[in-house]
């Protein structure tokens, strides 16, 4: 939030790398191991299983040249005093179970799945603060961890305590960007990170001052009625009294009816519940779940496809659209960078084809997940410009090692523009492979015109986007025309022609 220039990437490159004579602990806190070869790049120190009390011991005893990285250790790792003065939670925590994560994917934005969440940053955010004397920096990186806390949809599952201090820190944010005489950003964060480890009295009397002014709790009676619900019809389910298990979930669904995403998870419950004593009844509940939200499970039969279809509304006006849901050029800045930080390779398949949905959302394409959503075509499919259509295949979680497109991968490929062709029949469709490789397998073909997005153009995609948005900052919403957003599509390189041409390459054919 200092400024566009310190993203993600940034901040840990600075503060990821090693110091000579270090006299504090660095410590960078990440939800996978996905961005350890990022660390060890830049000379962090990755601690891990069999290593990681050696690393804790290390800064403890004064060793601190090196930053240290925790993965996925949210709790249990104490790190008092010296050992960690400067603590870096690098972005939003994920669940380890495959269960967990499943819940997440159908419902992110229910009280159940961000109170967890909050709950695992909260035990991030204590590990370096360990007594009532102790203290330390935390600097919060990557556009999801950063909306979360700043989000009051979501700041609200936080403590009093940590809402608070979450607090502190925005203000600070606006407290840094009002002084004119630094016009260093970087240089204006660690400044202000000394005065905090230098223990200065004016900041020492700001922090108390703002602490002792803390509200009370927000009132969660609400959510302990709905987990104790949810554990009532689980144990009538278990126990073979499936109606009143069915008679339960009723009851969440009503509680939800404004809310369709919820109301479909608790209608999967039900058609869970069902099927016990009636297969037909459990797949139309199914049915009614999916199209309420299309994350659930998809029921055996009864699903059709919805084609997205050219609309005669211009492109810039969906932009103007996009952009009306936030408030102010900073909250929305914040959701782009957690759209671009998840199309990197490497990151799970769910979040990057998700991510590149709403990245066609927000430049003004009517945008869907075919797979997703009736597990049949594409991974992501744009449309709505001159009904050109863009259809792409992802593969984010392929090693950037892999030498090869393989012939499997290619016949999805395939399916996926038969698939096209069936639906939309010759209309005119760009056919993008989104893969560290550009290499074909002698054992594979493309049975259409199609071509790859490897790692460079995929980041100029991302910076592109990054500085067409950057441009909005001098601008009101309701002040931008149509005109000038034209104009920085056209200067970014996000108009339709280089989309076409900019962004993607010719495939190798590799002989045998």
């Amino acid at each position: 939030m200092f400024n566009d220039n310190l993203d993600r990437d940034t901040v840990v490159h600075r503060f990821g790398k090693p110091i000579e004579r270090a006299t504090v602990g660095r410590v960078i806190l990440t939800p996978s191991s996905k961005s350890n070869n990022q660390y060890e790049k830049i000379g962090a120190s990755i601690a891990n299983t069999d290593n990681i009390y050696e690393k804790v011991k290390q800064l403890k005893n004064g060793d601190c040249s090196q930053a240290v990285i925790l993965v996925n250790r949210y709790d249990g790792i104490d790190l008092p005093d010296d050992s960690c003065r400067i603590l870096i939670l690098d972005s939003k925590p994920f669940f380890d179970s495959l269960l967990d994560r499943y819940e997440e994917s159908c419902r992110a934005n229910s009280d159940t799945i961000n109170i967890r969440i909050a709950q695992k940053v909260e035990q991030g955010l204590g590990r370096s603060v360990r007594g009532e004397k102790d203290y330390s920096v935390i600097l919060l990186v990557g556009g999801d961890l950063v909306k979360f806390a700043k989000s009051p949809i979501t700041s609200k599952y936080f403590s009093s305590q940590t809402r608070k201090q979450i607090e502190i820190g925005m203000q600070v944010v606006s407290f840094a960007n009002e002084d004119e005489t630094e016009k260093d950003e970087y240089k204006v964060l660690t400044n202000l990170i000394t005065q905090v480890l230098k223990r200065d009295e004016g900041w020492k009397e700001y922090y108390v001052e703002e602490m002792s002014s803390i509200n009370s709790e927000v009132n969660g009676e609400n959510i302990h009625y709905i987990l104790l619900q949810e554990y009532k019809a689980e144990k009538y389910f278990l126990e073979g009294d499936f109606d009143k298990a069915c008679e339960i979930g009723q009851e969440l669904c009503d509680q939800f009816s404004e809310n369709k995403f919820e109301r479909g998870w608790y209608l999967q419950q039900i058609s869970r519940y069902k099927y016990q004593s009636s297969k037909i009844e459990s797949n139309k509940i199914q049915k009614v779940a999916f199209q309420n939200n299309s994350e659930l499970l998809k029921p055996k039969e009864g699903i059709n496809y919805n084609k997205i279809e050219f609309i005669n509304q211009n492109r810039t006006s969906r932009i103007q659209k996009w952009l009306s849901q936030y408030k102010d050029y900073q909250e929305m800045m914040i959701s782009i960078e957690s759209i671009l930080q998840d199309l990197t390779f490497g990151v799970r398949a769910e979040k990057f084809e998700g991510a590149l949905k709403d990245l066609g959302d927000a430049i003004g394409f009517v945008s869907q997940r075919p797979d997703k959503e009736i597990k049949k075509g594409a991974d992501n499919l744009w449309c709505g410009v001159e009904n050109q259509y863009f259809l792409m295949e992802c593969k984010s979680e392929v090693l950037e090692t892999r030498n090869e497109i393989t012939k499997y991968e290619a016949g999805q490929m395939n399916s996926h523009s038969a698939w096209f062709e069936s639906e939309y029949g010759e209309a005119l469709c760009k056919r993008i492979l989104i893969i560290p490789t550009r290499n074909l397998s002698y054992y594979g073909d493309f049975t259409h015109e199609v071509e790859i997005m490897r790692k460079a153009n995929l980041k100029k995609l991302k910076n592109n986007t990054k500085n067409f948005f950057k441009e909005f900052s001098a601008y009101s919403w309701r002040e931008v025309t149509d005109q000038k957003i034209q104009e920085f599509i056209d200067a970014h390189g996000l108009d339709l022609k280089s989309l076409r041409e900019n962004y993607s390459e010719k495939y190798y054919k590799c002989t045998q």
